[in-house]
């Protein structure tokens, strides 16, 4: 990320912090104008109808996604129709302080003819709405996609034993272990963990969908060790048992 996007990052963080101290719930008036306007803006996004952004947002408006920061001009410019339907908001949920409102709200994604299912398919937005001059106007939106648990493969014995053992990095060790069709794993000084393979040699702990064990193999087939792999970094654990 370069320095302005830190920067505006830092804004939407210093903004989400001031909108949660000592916040009430809203007016209810104020909770139906708010998703109103959100359901506006969310067919809008697909109807590439820039005007209704510009009308309904600040002069400094950001959107932030997957680490991403847009400006609103950047964001308007992006805009255009491409025939699919709006986000469905289904639950909503507001607090204010003074004339600055932080809503929640988590969406379903239709279904898309011809396309996968997205019956697991959900977004989290938060966002700020600030009272300028009389009129309710959002000036921050950070987008998160609920990630959920991939679908887990079915092993047998001949599949699981070859990761169990010792692993290795700096003082810290790891242990993986089969309890019949079952796998744990231990880092010295913690409580172990389930693991769960999604695919050969790729495994994953239930509800903790930042990283990947990757198991790492010789030329000969024969485990040698594995990455700790998350969204930004690598970690190798090697194998100290063989």
């Amino acid at each position: 990320m370069n320095r302005g996007s830190r920067k505006s990052l830092a804004l939407c963080i210093a903004l989400t912090s001031a909108a949660h101290a000592q916040s009430l719930p809203p007016d209810p008036q104020i909770v139906r104008t708010l998703r109103h306007n959100d359901e506006l803006l969310l067919e809008a996004v697909h109807r590439g109808d820039r005007e209704t952004w510009r009308r309904l947002t600040t002069s400094d408006f950001m959107y932030v996604e997957e680490g991403h920061v847009l400006r609103r001009a950047e964001f308007l410019s992006e805009l255009a129709e491409d025939g699919y339907e709006a986000l469905i908001i289904v639950d909503y949920e507001a607090q204010q302080i003074g004339d600055t409102v932080q809503v929640f709200h988590r969406d379903d994604v239709p279904q898309r003819p011809g396309k996968q299912s997205t019956k697991d398919s959900h977004l989290l937005m938060t966002e700020t709405w600030q009272r300028v001059d009389g009129e309710w106007r959002l000036r921050l939106v950070h987008t998160d996609r609920i990630r959920r648990n991939p679908p887990a493969i079915a092993l047998n014995p001949q599949d699981i034993d070859p990761w169990v053992g010792t692993y290795r990095n700096g003082d810290a060790t790891y242990r993986i272990k089969r309890h019949g069709l079952k796998i744990s794993g231990q880092r010295s000084g913690k409580q172990p963990e389930i693991l769960e393979a999604e695919a050969r040699d790729v495994l994953f702990q239930p509800d903790n969908l930042y990283v990947r064990k990757v198991l790492q193999r010789d030329a000969g087939g024969k485990v040698t060790g594995f990455v700790d792999r998350d969204e930004n970094s690598d970690r190798l654990w090697t194998r100290v048992d063989r």
